[in-house]
């Protein structure tokens, strides 16, 4: 299910649209926002919101965010182009995990906030993905979450 506010695809391209992908079968939801840091002011501030909120519920075990962004005249993915291990899940930007996480394991982020039974985290407060610094702090929160058992491998033949 897609419940969006862009009624073509033409409009999807524009300016703060928005669309809710339901695949309740997959037990995913994801929310995507086209041009949120030209849509928003605080992106950053707006999505931690709805990662708050959604972390509430005791269903959800792992949320990620996946940036896409223009870096020169390439369209850049964060789960395809700047990912530490392309064969294990990815937590990007900021997102949840189902574990109480401490300051001490994780110091690598920019911040942690106890919600639910687990730990909202901000990899880094820089929303870039030309920014080197960014991407390698991101990366190295996933390097963490990978030796603390938390990123779970996508493609089992690559263990």
């Amino acid at each position: 299910m897609v419940l969006t506010n862009a009624g073509c695809e033409k409009d999807w391209h524009r300016k703060g649209r928005v669309a809710l992908y339901v695949n309740l079968g997959m037990g995913q939801l994801r929310l995507a926002i086209s041009v949120i840091d030209g849509a928003y002011r605080d992106p950053g501030a707006l999505l931690w919101s709805l990662l708050s909120c959604t972390a509430e519920d005791s269903r959800v075990q792992f949320a990620q965010t996946n940036v896409r962004q223009k870096v020169g005249s390439e369209l850049v993915l964060y789960s395809r182009d700047r990912v530490p291990f392309p064969h294990r899940d990815y937590l990007g930007w900021m997102g949840y995990v189902n574990v109480a996480l401490t300051q001490d394991q994780l110091p690598e982020a920019a911040r942690l906030e106890r919600r639910g039974q687990g730990t909202l985290i901000l990899s880094t407060e820089v929303l870039d993905l030309s920014d080197p610094h960014a991407v390698m702090q991101a990366n190295q929160v996933e390097m963490r979450l990978v030796d603390l058992e938390l990123l779970p491998v996508i493609d089992p033949a690559l263990k």
